[in-house]
């Protein structure tokens, strides 16, 4: 990276400390993994195009106009996806193939397309974005170097460990921004294996902690409800370092399909709950707490109201005996199925590199070096109503953590990035726009060095010379025309010798553009004419 990200964050993105969740579904004796998608309704613009862009850029231009709409039709036999399985412990994984290229060492490589910077900072907004373009390798802003810095703190850690899954070389990335496409660029694993971990040794070995780790969690947890579909969340941000708390709750898809039902146009699950007020003032006489006079972030009076006395101002008197609305936590909103326990555990993890301890991130710089992880599990001891409760708000967190701005929002209310990307690609939405006119490309003919046509003129000596001085630049200089001293002929045909600083004109690659230079100028124009004679005659 440049000098221009010196002073850039160097962490992982705020999408990247989402607080996730899996669903466990049991079937037969076996857990399959699926990605919980209770907040996660509908399909973005990047993940429906990502789709269609794949197919576009792995299949010819005919397979291709096959899965267009109007010849969709014509599709008889879908070819079925490609899979690399891999055991470890007590998982079986499966990674997507997408490309093969034999000059790689690994063979296979997995194919990626990467929305630009205004389109997943904008993403529900992308045809307000759509004009931001890269246009330079270097820069914070509309740069191949700002893509792949965001590219490191967010997507990167996912891309290697999906390449060791597949045992791929590595990724194809496109950029685009929904409009048209920006460049390509090919990242093998050992380029992202460095810029992560350091090197190769250490990655590997991350790799192999993290199934360790995952493998003993997903055991403790089965045990609790053995044959039955299992919530398991994981949540790092409001833990210390080196610590992640980690929430269990029993499936009930029941229940969530008909608060779903009830809540379409949230965008999330929810489940109605009895209205509460707000608890009572506590006076400040016979309270002793001493964040009492805190101020409650979600309650409905005005913290910069007036502490006027009771009795001081009689409008509020009047106001006072009136009911208050009802209040209602959104945390209670959420979804949750109590009819089985919420379990919360806490993971604490240290290392130890060759038999000592030592701080993380760890980087194993030989092969031969033996880094271990040394874990413990947990398990909360509050009562089940504040679990319930801590949980209820962690759902809340999930459901509330990707609101962005509609394309309704007044500009004075949105983020200043969001208003630099906007005016950027406001300035810039020319751009997608084709090009016009026809692109003929004749792949019967040899092709021919000159730059233009030149235009002709009759000589002194009645031959066809010309007088363009591109054609003579695609010659290369003879001895004869080397700086110093020239030989060339006068009209009656005797040499004569001229210095490099006479009246003739220079071309643009130094060399004077009389003489010797246009005569073989001239032929290469002949021979073009006669090669191009025989096909003529054909018409």
């Amino acid at each position: 990276m440049s000098m221009a990200f010196a002073d850039m964050p160097s962490r992982f993105t705020r999408g990247m400390r989402y607080p996730a969740s899996i669903a466990l579904r049991y079937h037969n004796g076996v857990y399959g993994i699926d990605a919980d998608k209770s907040f996660d309704v509908q399909d973005s613009i990047l993940s429906i195009l990502g789709k269609s862009l794949e197919k576009l850029l792995s299949s010819t231009p005919r397979e291709f106009d096959m899965y267009k709409k109007e010849n969709s039709w014509k599709v008889k036999d879908i070819p079925e996806e490609n899979y690399h399985y891999a055991e470890f412990d007590d998982f079986v994984l499966r990674s997507q193939l997408d490309c093969r290229d034999d000059r790689l060492p690994r063979k296979t490589f997995d194919l990626k397309t990467r929305g630009s910077l205004a389109i997943r900072m904008d993403l529900q907004n992308y045809e307000l974005s759509k004009g931001y373009q890269i246009v330079s390798m270097k820069g914070r802003l509309q740069s191949f170097e700002r893509e792949y810095y965001d590219m490191i703190r967010s997507a990167f850690l996912k891309y290697n460990f999906q390449t060791r899954i597949g045992n791929m070389d590595g990724i194809f990335v496109a950029y685009h921004n929904t409009a048209r496409m920006f460049g390509f660029q090919y990242i093998p694993r050992k380029e992202m294996d460095r810029v992560l971990f350091g090197n190769e040794y250490t990655g590997d070995k991350a790799f192999k902690a993290v199934l360790i780790l995952l493998s003993k969690l997903l055991r403790t947890v089965t045990d609790l409800y053995p044959e039955k579909d299992i919530r398991v969340t994981f949540d790092s941000a409001s833990s210390e370092r080196q610590q992640m708390d980690i929430w269990v709750e029993v499936l009930n898809d029941e229940a969530e399909a008909v608060a779903m039902q009830q809540y379409p146009e949230n965008g999330f699950v929810r489940a109605k709950s009895p209205a509460k007020k707000p608890p009572p003032k506590a006076s400040a006489s016979t309270t002793t707490d001493p964040f009492a006079a805190a101020t409650d972030p979600l309650a409905t009076t005005d913290p910069l109201a007036s502490n006027d006395a009771p009795g001081e101002n009689p409008e509020e008197d009047i106001l006072a005996d009136d009911p208050i609305d009802d209040y209602i936590d959104p945390a209670d909103e959420i979804y949750v199925n109590t009819e089985q326990p919420i379990f919360k555990y806490t993971m604490q993890t240290f290392s130890t590199l060759n038999n000592q301890d030592t701080d993380e991130p760890v980087t194993v710089k030989k092969k031969e070096d033996q880094w271990h992880i040394n874990w413990k599990l947990t398990k909360s001891r509050k009562s089940q109503d504040d679990i319930v409760s801590q949980y209820r708000r962690l759902r809340l967190r999930q459901a509330t953590y990707f609101e962005r701005a509609s394309p309704d929002t007044p500009d004075e209310e949105l983020s200043p990035m969001i208003k630099i990307l906007r005016r950027i690609s406001r300035q810039n939405l020319w751009r997608n726009k084709p090009p016009t006119g026809k692109v003929v490309v004749n792949r019967s003919r040899l092709p021919i060095h000159i730059v233009a046509k030149p235009t002709a003129h009759a000589s002194s000596r009645g031959t066809v010379e010309p007088t363009t001085t591109q054609a003579a630049s695609e010659v290369a200089p003879t001895a004869s025309d080397r700086p110093g001293k020239r030989m060339n002929r006068t009209k009656s045909g005797k040499p004569t010798t001229k210095r490099p600083g006479d009246h003739r004109k220079k071309g643009p690659q130094g060399h004077k553009t009389g003489g010797h230079a246009q005569r073989q100028a001239s032929d290469v124009l002949k021979s073009a004419h006669a090669r191009s004679k025989p096909e003529q005659d054909d018409k």
